[in-house]
């Protein structure tokens, strides 16, 4: 199946994905890229990266001094800010660590200056009219506090799931193998079974050509989603969302349904992959919305929605 030219538009980390040297990034802020100019499965990645780095605040003794008041930097700063102010010498300025990692294109004036351009206005680095304070906020949902309960939420998740890895038992870990063992024995055997019926079939009816096994997967896929249509009815639910690119190097986009059945137990269900031209927000909009027309599901029946590359979206 040939796939539309993405959009020109699209910038080339969204359509080509490519391993990226950890070790390599540029943490200068005034001279780095933004988080949303590499591709959307790397971000969470390169985030942490960032995160484990710290601010970049470099030991100098003395700082660029600039403006008619012949002002500077002062290292003092970094005392009271130690967990977000970062400076460049590159481009003598202050930066915000958090606000640059989460970085939203919608936020104000104020919390830009510390992504893009950076701070330079050191006669309001301190005193009654301090800038700093002003970019953290007073209250608990300003922008910047926002995006450092990001950064730890981001960092709570990897360390939860490696802590679930680490606190397997070996009795845990033998029964998972035994498991597995059992699986593939059952699997072995059921290859057995069908062999030999289909050496006894007729010669024009093996049904083994690869049009017909695509077309009874297809049934079996449609058989499984009409069930959980079924199980979900008219009820409210939720939807997660992963992007992700295949062997061949073409996008994709999986659907997980999330809901409670008439049984009172929660369900999570995975419904469907498609291949998507590009990872772009309006791309998989219009791909989750064709999948649900096409199953007769409400949107005004969402209730949550997880995405991986949340930024994305």
């Amino acid at each position: 199946m040939n796939f539309p030219i993405p959009n020109v538009d699209v910038p080339i980390s969204q359509t080509q994905f490519q391993r990226i040297d950890l070790d390599s990034l540029d943490y200068d802020p005034g001279t780095r890229k933004q988080i949303l100019e590499y591709h959307v499965n790397q971000c969470d990645e390169i985030r942490q990266a960032y995160i484990i780095k710290g601010p970049h605040q470099p030991p100098l003794k003395t700082f660029k001094k600039s403006g008619k008041h012949n002002r500077s930097f002062q290292a003092s700063w970094f005392e009271n800010n130690s967990t977000w102010l970062e400076y460049s010498p590159t481009t003598d300025a202050a930066y915000c660590l958090p606000c640059f990692v989460f970085h939203n294109s919608n936020r104000v004036v104020r919390q830009n200056k510390f992504i893009v351009g950076g701070f330079r206005n050191w006669k309001k680095g301190g005193g009654r009219d301090c800038y700093f304070q002003g970019h953290i906020g007073k209250y608990p949902n300003s922008a910047h506090r926002v995006a450092e309960q990001m950064c730890k939420d981001l960092m709570n998740q990897w360390q939860h799931l490696q802590r679930v890895v680490d606190h397997f038992t070996i009795e845990q870990i033998a029964n998972n193998r035994l498991q597995l063992k059992a699986t593939i024995f059952i699997v072995r055997y059921l290859a057995f079974q069908v062999a030999e019926i289909i050496e006894k079939a007729p010669k024009n009816a093996t049904y083994t050509s690869p049009r017909i096994q695509k077309e009874i997967l297809h049934v079996f896929s449609a058989k499984v989603k009409k069930a959980i249509r079924e199980e979900i009815g008219d009820e409210k639910f939720c939807i997660m969302v992963e992007e992700a690119h295949d062997e061949s190097m073409k996008e994709q986009m999986t659907v997980v349904f999330r809901y409670v059945d008439a049984e009172g137990f929660v369900k999570e269900r995975f419904f469907g992959l498609s291949h998507v031209v590009d990872t772009a927000a309006l791309t998989l909009k219009n791909g989750i919305y064709s999948l649900l027309s096409q199953h007769c599901l409400d949107i005004q029946n969402i209730r949550g929605q997880r995405y991986d590359g949340a930024s994305n979206m």
